[in-house]
């Protein structure tokens, strides 16, 4: 029901005029007297205040009420996507009780040379971490530990669970076996305690207690519906938004909590091009008000390494975006690559070596993570920061809500045809496909049955920036070329994209994917043939043994504690890195002649990209502990499980025999037998993620979407990202407005397009903001021309020898400059676009009978929900008198 809260009761005079396409979406589900709408050019230049608002005098009061409308059905404020039952199959908890110890020897010889000092040892190699000792007792052969180890168990009893129990000697040394035995756990009975004896050496004895339970732990949230704290968050953002809305609104503004419109912003990839670019247009709404109204922020590779630079800078949001873009700005004036000096590779090398050794998987995207989050954050804040802190900036509604996004992918098919989304807020992170979300500081956890079953220190937010444009680890060599002068190309830019994404990682994926043993999974020998195997050993050996001692790759490898076996065992510590001969060829990481300066930034790469953790497309990729690991996926839910579809399309098997094209496995499960996924660059699909933020569950009308993705001319046609997405949503029954390519054959090349869907309420409208250099070259700002001798604006973006390359990773502050500048002009310039766009919004909500909603005849038609649940919905509908659920309470 619609409530008039805080207007008066008056009617205003309207005139009749014939209807046009913008009106009749104004109209829509109501009865009104036809009124003029006046719709403005998109590139029009506002030149003062005063024709600002004679224009907005001009347009449609929609903030009074309407005297002819349709009474609006009754709506229920629930969540209806809490109903939804994502299955959870719990694991079985092993509880293994070490006793004690009787007569413990090592033979009477050893015996009386030393008294033993006993420890157990219990190894499950059906239980993640199932390594686990009891602690070591000194000169005792009667020891008493009255120790419990704990372990995960599948719950399937095919699977073998035989328990490898060793007892052992500590020594100063080396640890010594006194001896082994096996038992089958497999034989414990539900909630009973078995006692056993196992004797060792003939003469040792160790009484064990074994006791098998159902988990009741569980550290997944398996729902369709948002998190208790992005919920929280709405409530408190809505009554924000409302309040600022009425503040830069002259008219159209909203009434109620009900009228306020969701906005998000979206920033698309483009390495720095896009960082740059989403600082400027993001300044631009913040000085307009609109940032103040938007209740998500949403990114995909260069743009959230905007949005972490600007989210973990103390000065946010309290003092706006400006200090955080000054820092970023002072920040990538330097180059990327100065970075690669001794006393950061020591560093870098520490961390990498601790993560390994922990049991984390290391690739080459921690190392890049490490550099771009030195260079975007400073070493300092690069120390502390982590995802989770973000909470803090939001509190309250204080914010937008960040949101950045990533893939799943797979060794054996390219990103384009199977990929999976994964959005991380300051929440959580999961998979909508699922229902499956983790905390976000549980995130980098190791997990089975979704359970944690070993804790780790929450992922460092430059480990995720390294994750979200892990593109650039990947083409780590051409990154290199691109940051040294003279060195440019818009092709090649096009080229390594389409690499990327029309290629597999191609990698022979083997049993160290699968391991939980506590070193590094990448270092442990794959099964080869003995030819092959015997050939790779030489070949590894001489690429090791020439860069490990004579070069800045070798002094790195060296640190990280991987290189030759004889190298290994003769040298505990690296040796620093000679300087280069003079007589040495200087050739740099991508094969060719490179001047000397650079020789030993070029040899460092070279050895780091040789060796065996780094040296295919594999190593370079992200790569996490599967979270979904021992999970029962058997089914997986549409983005929007109310929209009428086929549930055979989901899970359904690929033909074979037919060639893949984009997206023809999206619809098939992830692996969750393994330990260990791949996690790319969303790029990879399509630049822009809308994924995110096209969950019904988010309620969102308007997306002021900024691309930044390269194109190979500026005149060139700037939808290519956009239709990705278009044919992405359409694929998933989302609400998604028709991309006409012919719009820029009829318009030309503009700062804005405008998209609506004129038949579907629910589809978002869609701001369309073009990376392109038309008025800014003009205008030095809306409504000033520029003096005949500025030629500030005089510069292109994607011409052969442009600064503004994907690759590059240096930008000397003039260039930042324009480049900040031009998005900002082109955001300003589009002002009254977005405020017309906002009350649009709000005039749908407020007369629109399908707006945000779920009628009963969805929730019957849904074959998502069980018929125990819509029995339960319908009969709350039918006592009430209700027509429709609410999804934006």
């Amino acid at each position: 029901m619609m409530n008039n809260t805080d207007d008066d009761n008056g009617s205003h005079l309207s005139v009749e005029v014939p209807k046009s396409p913008g009106e009749r979406r104004l109209s829509r589900g109501m009865a009104i007297k036809r009124v003029p709408v006046i719709e403005l050019p998109a590139t029009e230049v506002t030149v003062d205040e005063a024709s600002n608002k004679l224009k907005l005098n001009q347009i449609i009061d929609f903030a009074r009420p309407i005297t002819e409308h349709r009474l609006e059905p009754r709506v229920m404020d629930n969540d209806p996507f809490q109903l939804f039952e994502v299955s959870v199959e719990q694991c079985h908890l092993l509880i293994v009780n070490i006793i004690e110890g009787r007569n413990i020897s090592k033979g009477s010889i050893n015996d009386l040379i030393d008294v033993p000092d006993p420890y157990v040892v219990v190894h499950i190699r059906a239980a993640p971490d199932g390594k686990k000792q009891t602690r070591a007792i000194d000169n005792e052969t009667n020891p008493k530990w009255k120790e419990v180890l704990e372990y995960y168990l599948p719950p399937d009893e095919a699977i073998a669970t035989v328990a490898q129990i060793t007892l052992m000697d500590a020594n100063y040394t080396f640890d010594e076996p006194i001896g082994q035995v096996e038992y089958d756990v497999g034989k414990v009975e539900m909630n009973q305690t078995v006692r056993k004896t196992f004797i060792f050496n003939e003469t040792s004895e160790v009484d064990i207690e074994f006791k098998r339970v159902i988990n009741k732990k569980y550290n997944l949230r398996s729902s369709l519906a948002l998190c208790g704290g992005e919920k929280t968050f709405r409530k408190s953002r809505k009554r924000v938004v409302q309040a600022n809305m009425r503040k830069i609104m002259e008219i159209g503004a909203p009434r109620t909590l009900r009228e306020t419109p969701t906005i998000a912003i979206m920033g698309s990839g483009g390495g720095y091009r896009a960082l740059v670019g989403y600082s400027g247009a993001v300044r631009a709404l913040k000085e307009m008000g609109i940032f103040d109204c938007a209740t998500y922020i949403v990114g995909l590779s260069g743009s959230t390494w905007y949005m972490s630079s600007l989210y973990s800078h103390p000065s946010f949001p309290e003092e706006g975006v400006w200090p955080a873009t000054e820092d970023m700005r002072k920040s990538i004036s330097t180059n990327l690559i100065r970075l690669v000096h001794p006393q950061s590779l020591m560093r870098y090398g520490n961390r990498l070596r601790t993560k390994m050794r922990s049991g984390q998987p290391v690739t080459f995207t921690d190392f890049f993570g490490l550099l771009i989050g030195e260079h975007l954050l400073g070493p300092e804040r690069m120390e502390t920061a982590c995802l989770s802190d973000f909470q803090k900036k939001i509190e309250n509604g204080k914010a937008p809500m960040p949101l950045m996004t990533c893939l799943h992918v797979r060794s054996d098919v390219s990103a384009m045809v199977y990929h999976e989304w994964i959005e991380f807020s300051p929440y959580e992170i999961g998979m909508a496909k699922y229902g499956s979300f983790v905390r976000t500081s549980d995130f980098n956890n190791k997990f089975f049955m979704g359970v944690i079953s070993k804790n780790f220190h929450e992922a460092p937010l430059h480990f995720l920036m390294g994750v979200w444009g892990s593109a650039f680890s990947i083409l780590f060599n051409r990154l290199v070329a691109k940051t040294k002068p003279n060195e440019s190309g818009k092709k090649q830019d096009e080229d390594a994209i389409n690499i990327l994404r029309n290629n597999d990682i191609t990698v022979k994926m083997t049993d160290c994917d699968d391991s939980d043993e506590e070193m590094p999974d990448e270092l442990m020998p794959e099964e080869e043939k003995p030819e092959e195997k015997e050939a790779e050993e030489k070949k590894t050996t001489s690429n090791e043994n020439s860069s490990s001692s004579t070069t800045w790759g070798g002094y790195f490898k060296g640190m990280l504690g991987f290189g030759s076996k004889s190298q290994s065992s003769q040298n505990n510590e690296p040796a620093a890195p000679p300087q280069p001969s003079a007589s040495e060829p200087k050739t740099n990481a991508i094969g060719e002649e490179a001047p000397g300066p650079s020789s030993m930034l070029d040899s460092f790469i070279q050895g780091v990209l040789q060796a065996k953790l780094f040296r295919s497309r594999e190593y370079r990729a992200g790569k996490i502990l599967n979270y979904m690991r021992g999970l029962s996926l058997n089914i997986c839910y549409p983005i929007s499980p109310f929209t009428p579809t086929e549930k055979e399309c989901f899970f359904k098997k690929q033909d074979s025999t037919k060639k893949d094209e984009p997206f023809d496995r999206v619809f098939e499960p992830i692996s969750a037998q393994k330990k260990k996924v791949f996690v790319v660059d969303a790029g990879l699909t399509f630049n822009s993620p809308y994924p995110a933020i096209l969950r019904p569950q988010r309620t969102v009308d308007l997306i002021l979407s900024f691309d930044f993705s390269a194109r190979p001319t500026d005149d060139s046609q700037p939808f290519k990202e956009l239709m990705l997405a278009e044919k992405w949503a359409r694929l998933h029954n989302l609400p998604f407005p028709k991309i006409d390519p012919t719009v820029f054959e009829r318009e030309g090349l503009k700062e804005c397009y405008v998209f609506k869907d004129e038949s579907d309420d629910r589809a978002p409208v869609i701001l369309h903001f073009v990376l392109c250099n038309v008025n800014f070259r003009k205008y030095s700002s809306p409504g000033v021309e520029r003096d005949a001798e500025d030629k500030c604006g005089d510069f292109d973006l994607f011409s052969e020898g442009t600064p503004y390359s994907t690759f590059n990773f240096h930008y000397e502050k003039k260039n930042f400059d324009r480049l900040h500048n031009l998005t900002r002009f082109n955001t300003l310039l589009h002002k009254q676009t977005i405020l017309d766009n906002i009350a649009e919004c709000v005039n749908l909500r407020r007369h629109s009978n399908t707006r945000c909603t779920v009628s009963l005849k969805e929730i019957r038609n849904s074959v998502y929900l069980s018929e125990e649940k819509k029995q339960e919905l319908s009969d709350r509908l039918n006592k009430t008198g209700l027509k429709a659920i609410y999804l934006d309470s």
